[in-house]
């Protein structure tokens, strides 16, 4: 394949995300690290699509959800690899031979693998991929078409030269489909260029502000799914009000769970305590998270995924603010109880109200606790040391397919 000639390593990341959130998050800082440390980055998303292309993908999966939530995916997924497919060819011919492929979606390996041969393949592991669509979907484990995406995964993970997971839980997922060599945990990160102590984010809307009222802020970045226990926030917030406490809860994300949020928040009477602020840029939110009094991530196990090292913990501890997080997954490995945050027992609104309330009334704690997070971020989640561990991964991918030996010191897992 012809194209420039250039002497910095080049990584093309793909990923079908385009809304905010935590994979968004991920691939915006894997880009701006890699090229931090002296890497070219390419990155190819479903927004780079035509409009056509889109179309073609997505208007038949909303004729085939309306007779099964999920049957979609079995017109979705060949017709928007086939199309990457063709568009990775043709980012290749543009800007010439990649060192490595940078992935984010299982379901994209086989594309990858035919429209560059040759090149390493790193697939990033983010979640439990066929659990979540149960879960996200409300549909059983054993339904055919959740069987089949786990066929995929399955593949995916055995046919990549390297793969990255985010916490240890998700290294132990990706070793149940047979894959135990060469797999690195990389915890997230953030750039801490931009979410860092201290940070003076723009003014709200002024309508916003007049809500706000100099109300302390709770601030909860979530995906709006079962997983992500933004219910379970919400009982928290009834209780912090009954108890007469000053706050507001501000929910930033989107998801399916929105109506079904709407109306717990008005059934509980709580319009004057929680608004949801509906998808916010990764441009915004170091403004949102330094405005923040308190963190929090209210996650809940759901068929079987849990949350892994999220990137709204990190967030929150890279601007020094204090963070409440669920006792569970890889939040464990990104907050130490008492030291850079506090752990609380998974859907129990109760604990969560009081972890809360305990740092809304106790300003050395939550200084102390931000302090500890701020601290944390920098010496274990920064920009630069987490893209050096992409690189190490990067590096060893190309040598298992010269056939070079991998050193020990590269995993990490």
């Amino acid at each position: 394949m012809s194209g420039p000639v250039l002497s910095k390593p080049h990584a093309v990341v793909v990923t079908e995300q385009v809304k905010p959130g935590g994979k968004l998050s991920h691939v915006e800082s894997l880009c701006a690290g890699l090229e931090l440390i002296g890497w070219r980055t390419s990155l190819l998303r479903w927004s780079d699509f035509s409009f056509l292309e889109r179309a073609w993908v997505k208007l038949p999966s909303y004729a085939l959800s309306r007779f099964d939530p999920v049957l979609s995916h079995r017109w979705s997924i060949p017709e928007y690899t086939a199309i990457l497919e063709r568009r990775l060819r043709d980012l290749v011919r543009r800007e010439g031979r990649p060192t490595v492929l940078s992935l984010q979606e299982t379901y994209v390996v086989p594309a990858a693998r035919k429209a560059v041969p040759g090149v390493p393949i790193v697939l990033t592991a983010h979640g439990p991929w066929h659990r979540e669509v149960a879960s996200g979907y409300g549909v059983p484990l054993d339904h055919p078409v959740i069987r089949w995406i786990r066929d995929i995964e399955r593949d995916a993970y055995r046919d990549a030269d390297a793969v990255v997971s985010v916490d240890r839980a998700h290294a132990e997922y990706v070793r149940e489909f047979g894959r135990a060599d060469r797999t690195w945990v990389i915890p997230n990160a953030v750039d801490t260029r931009r979410f860092r102590p201290n940070w003076q984010g723009d003014p709200f809307p002024p309508e916003t502000e007049a809500w706000i009222a100099a109300r302390p802020i709770v601030f909860c970045a979530r995906v709006l799914v079962p997983k992500n226990g933004v219910n379970v926030a919400v009982d928290a917030a009834r209780l912090l009000r009954d108890r007469g406490v000053e706050f507001v809860l501000l929910i930033a994300g989107y998801g399916p769970m929105r109506k079904e949020l709407d109306s717990q928040v008005r059934s509980a009477g709580l319009e004057n305590h929680v608004r949801f602020l509906g998808a916010v840029s990764t441009s915004e939110m170091p403004g949102w998270c330094a405005r923040a009094t308190v963190v929090i991530v209210p996650s809940v196990p759901s068929k079987g995924v849990e949350e892994a090292t999220s990137i709204s913990a990190i967030e929150g501890q890279a601007v020094g603010r204090p963070v409440v997080a669920s006792d569970l997954g890889g939040l464990r490995e990104v907050i130490t109880n008492d030291v850079n945050g506090l752990l609380s027992p998974p859907g129990n609104a109760g604990a969560l109200a009081d972890a809360v309330q305990r740092l809304l009334s106790d300003r050395a704690l939550a200084k102390r606790l931000g302090d500890g997070g701020a601290e944390n971020v920098r010496t274990s989640h920064s920009l630069e040391v987490w893209s050096r561990r992409f690189e190490e991964v990067f590096h060893a991918a190309a040598n298992t397919m010269s056939g070079s030996p991998v050193g020990s010191s590269a995993r990490l897992a």
